[in-house]
This record gives structure tokens, C-alpha cells and sequence, in this order.
């Protein structure tokens, strides 16, 4: 074997040392450009305003046996349609109309609702609270938080709605544990 010179093996280790970045660079700048043209698509995003319902404090928060408790109402939509309930005890069925759910109907039976509870002396708030099967689409879901808010004159019904959780009988449990 032949020895190379002391000159000419430092630059073979110089040579041999050396990182080639070209391709790094043709791949950073492809996937620089690819993102940047992949990011120009706009997705919307439907917002939509959720209140949390306010702390009520017990009896010793300043409350007094002849205070009459406001009405709580809640709305629970199922496969078979709207179910209005209060904390009165009063319960409104609204059942869906050819297959679809009926947000007319809903609206309507909300606003004589409302006007019952005002009309007989008993109070109530702007809170609603709506509770959905698992299987009720999303679409379902805001065009009845859209019919609660506002009656049919555009006049506010219940503009705070307050989104829960509930457990539906015959409901199957969503994957991972009890509803």
C-alpha cells in the first residue's frame, strides 16, 4: 500500500467532513412553499356565545322563606324531538314534524311558556339550560339554541344558553364511560 502525504490525507479528512446541506435545503424550501400555499385555504368558524349560569348561594346567602325561587327552564333534544321542562313541574313535549325537528313550534311553545310564568306572578331568568342526545347532528343543535334565544319577533326569549349533559333513556353511553 501507498502512503499518501501528510498534505494530501488532511485534505481527504477536510473533504470527508464536509456536510452536504443542498438537499436539506430543496426539501425545507418544497415544504416551506407547500404550507404556505396549503394555509391560503380559509376554514370558518361558526361562534357561537355560551354563558355559564351564575353561583346561587344557599340559605345563608342572604336568602328569606317568603323569596320565591325563579324558574329554571330546560329544553332536551332526542330523536324524538324537544321535551320543554321547568322547575315548576311543567313539561311541554314537541315532537318532530315529518322527520324533521320542528324549531317553529319550539319557538312558539317557549315564548307561551315564558309569558305563562311572567303572567302568574313567578320570575325567570334568561338562562336555558339544553341538553342533546349524543346523536342529534350539530346543525340540530345550533338551529334550537338559535330558536331559543329570539322569539319570532326577533324580541329576546332566552339569551343565555347554557350547554349540558344529560343521559337520555335507550341512549347508547358514549365510548369511555357513563354519560
Amino acid at each position: 500500500m501507498a502512503r499518501r502525504s501528510a498534505a494530501a490525507a488532511e485534505a481527504f479528512e477536510e473533504e470527508e467532513s464536509e456536510i452536504n446541506l443542498t438537499p436539506y435545503l430543496d426539501i425545507i424550501t418544497t415544504l416551506v412553499i407547500f404550507l404556505i400555499f396549503s394555509f391560503q385555504v380559509i376554514i370558518e368558524f361558526r361562534l357561537i356565545n355560551v354563558f355559564v349560569p351564575e353561583a346561587v348561594g344557599g340559605a345563608g346567602a342572604g336568602a328569606t322563606p317568603e323569596s320565591v325561587p325563579p324558574v329554571e327552564a330546560f329544553v332536551f333534544v332526542s330523536d324524538e324531538g324537544y321535551r320543554i321542562a321547568a322547575s315548576n313541574g311543567a313539561s311541554i313535549t314537541v315532537p318532530k314534524q315529518t322527520g324533521s325537528f320542528d324549531t317553529k313550534k319550539l319557538r312558539e311553545e317557549l315564548t307561551t311558556f315564558k309569558a305563562g310564568v311572567l303572567a302568574s306572578g313567578g320570575l325567570i331568568g334568561d338562562n336555558l339550560t339544553m341538553t342533546a342526545a349524543a346523536e342529534i347532528p350539530y346543525d340540530t343543535v345550533v338551529e334550537a339554541m338559535d330558536a331559543i334565544r329570539f322569539d319570532a319577533k326577533d324580541k329576546t326569549l332566552f339569551p343565555a344558553v347554557v350547554l349540558g349533559a344529560a343521559a337520555f333513556e335507550g341512549a347508547a353511553a358514549p365510548a369511555g364511560g357513563t354519560p
